[in-house]
């Protein structure tokens, strides 16, 4: 128990210092219209909205006109792509990351280092002094995994795990579904606990991790109603780790330890795993 009081002692004085930073941030620009901060929600909100309309695994249609300057029949073009061949879907998956990447992380990091003047290892990137919080980390993943092993049993998880439906049939197409996978958690925890809470840490201090949960949330609808809850627990826990760590690649680490441990489960209990290991290609 002490020990619980201790810990928990350390995190409100960690609170505290945030707090009182944002509070000496706030008496500086007393009487300013804080731009960047209204610039930066403005961008932020405008990104998830883009990304929601055009950065679906089959919105890929939006480049028909764009290559019909180039080529007479640029539709069938796409169709070869993304509709035909036995990779087709991966290859739609791989746009859905990429747009992803674009707009979570190349847009802001952008905006970062032109509008706000700053270097992205102070919005998450840093490296620095990541391994002295991986038991953190490690006791989280250790926590969510039972619950995910406990899941893997059911039909509705089965049916949605991997996204990729073809990602058993082989080595590498599991290695390449993940590796786009991967991808996309990077960007999202990026946007969410490196972006959007560093922004709003200096007027909102503690607090931005709330903020920051409200659309990190929402990207979740459509969603199982329990992972949809489920990721603001998860948005708090990893906006927490973050603020404090300054980093968010520990968090990256721990959302693509679970997502792989999701798909290969799936794939182990539906009893396709033996297939994939059969073949490389």
């Amino acid at each position: 128990m002490q020990k619980v009081t201790e810990i928990w002692q350390r995190f409100l004085s960690a609170v505290t210092e945030i707090e009182d930073e944002s509070t000496q941030y706030r008496e500086e620009n007393r009487g300013r219209m804080d731009v960047k901060l209204i610039f930066t929600i403005v961008l932020a909100c405008a990104l998830v909205a883009t990304l929601e309309y055009f950065g679906g695994s089959s919105e890929y249609t939006l480049f028909e006109k764009p290559l019909g300057w180039f080529m007479d029949d640029s539709k069938g073009f796409l169709r070869s792509i993304f509709r035909r061949g036995d990779r087709a879907e991966l290859f739609r998956l791989a746009y859905w990351s990429f747009c992803t990447f674009t707009a979570y992380f190349v847009i802001p990091a952008l905006f970062i280092k032109t509008a706000l003047k700053g270097k992205l290892t102070d919005y998450g990137l840093s490296m620095k002094g990541i391994m002295k919080h991986w038991w953190i980390y490690a006791g989280l993943y250790l926590i969510v995994l039972p619950a995910v092993v406990a899941v893997s049993f059911t039909e509705s998880f089965q049916k949605a795990y991997p996204f990729y439906d073809n990602a058993y049939k082989s080595v590498m197409d599991l290695l390449m579904w993940e590796l786009i996978y991967a991808l996309q958690f990077f960007s999202l925890e990026f946007f969410y606990r490196g972006f959007m809470i560093q922004s709003l840490k200096p007027r909102f201090g503690y607090y931005a991790i709330f903020v920051s949960v409200i659309p990190y949330c929402m990207i979740h609808f459509g969603k199982p109603y329990p992972e949809t809850l489920g990721s603001v627990l998860a948005g708090v826990a990893l906006g927490t780790l973050a603020i404090f760590t300054r980093s968010i690649w520990l968090g990256v680490a721990i959302h693509v330890s679970v997502a792989v441990s999701m798909d290969v489960l799936s794939l182990g209990v539906q009893g396709k795993l033996s297939e994939t290991f059969s073949k490389f290609f």
